[in-house]
This record gives structure tokens, sequence and C-alpha cells, in this order.
């Protein structure tokens, strides 16, 4: 089931953002010197309690009575932009991420909004794929001078 996130659920959020990300920061070479906090691992609580209450929306994936997942998005301009798509280790590939991302891509569109975006590990090709597959393609690719990956921009028109 997914449900807005409410205030005491954070810290169990943020929990959820850094395991299912330090696979990824640890196979690019995330550090604090070239990533910010470390690709979302190191996010400290206050500033993912900011992003809240600054209207990021929220939500957390909850099977069983665990929530297993996490989805948050922030509006940018004209385009909802994903913050966040997390899944826990053991629950991924197991559809619960693609549950997450047709949650975002209807919640866009209902909402009035022509497309979703996203960045992501360009070099990722598995998750890149994944997306690919879900109905974006990559808008644009970023090169920083402090790490060896691309960032791509993915969009998904709606």
């Amino acid at each position: 089931m997914i449900e807005p996130i409410r205030r005491e659920h954070l810290s169990t959020c943020l929990d959820i953002i850094k395991r299912s990300y330090e696979d990824t920061a640890a196979t690019f070479g995330m550090t604090e010197e070239n990533c910010p906090y470390r690709g979302r691992t190191r996010l400290p609580l206050s500033v993912f309690e900011k992003e809240f209450n600054d209207g990021c929306m929220m939500y957390g994936y909850t099977k069983g009575g665990e929530m297993i997942g996490f989805l948050s998005m922030q509006l940018k301009e004209d385009t909802l932009y994903i913050q966040d798509i997390a899944i826990l280790p053991a629950y991924q590939h197991n559809g619960y991420g693609g549950e997450l991302l047709r949650f975002a891509k209807e919640t866009a569109k209902s909402a009035g909004y022509p497309k979703l975006s996203l960045g992501m590990v360009h070099d990722n090709v598995p998750l890149r794929e994944w997306y690919l597959g879900h109905g974006f393609h990559t808008a644009k690719l970023l090169h920083f001078e402090k790490v060896s990956y691309a960032v791509g921009i993915m969009e998904s028109e709606l």
C-alpha cells in the first residue's frame, strides 16, 4: 500500500534511502568530496526534515505492516521531479519499485504536469534500462569533474 508520509515516519524513510542506495554509492565511488551526501546515503535527518517542511511530496510503500519503499517528488518549474525512489534491498526485483513509479506517473498526470523527470547514475546500466522499460528516455547527460560516472536526466512524457 502506498500512503503519504507523516513526520513521525521520516527517520524510517531516511533509513530506507540509505540502505537502498548504498550499493550504488559504493560501486560508483561516491564520497562526500565528489557527491553531496554521498548520493543521499549520508543525508542528515535535518536536511530531510527541511525537504518535508518545504513541501516535498513523500510516500511510503508498506507491505505486511513494514515500510519497504519510499518515493519523494518535488515540483521544478512545470515538471514533477522524482527525488528518491527506493526499495529496501531484501525487497528489490519484486515489482515494488515499478508500483512506486506508476504511482508517481499517475500523481503527476492527475495534477496536470506534462512530464516526470529524475536524475540517476547513467552508468548504472541495469537501472537505466529499468527506467527505459518504464517509458523514460535520457533527456540530458551531465558530467562533473570530480566523478567518474555520468549523471543522466531521464524524462517520461505523460
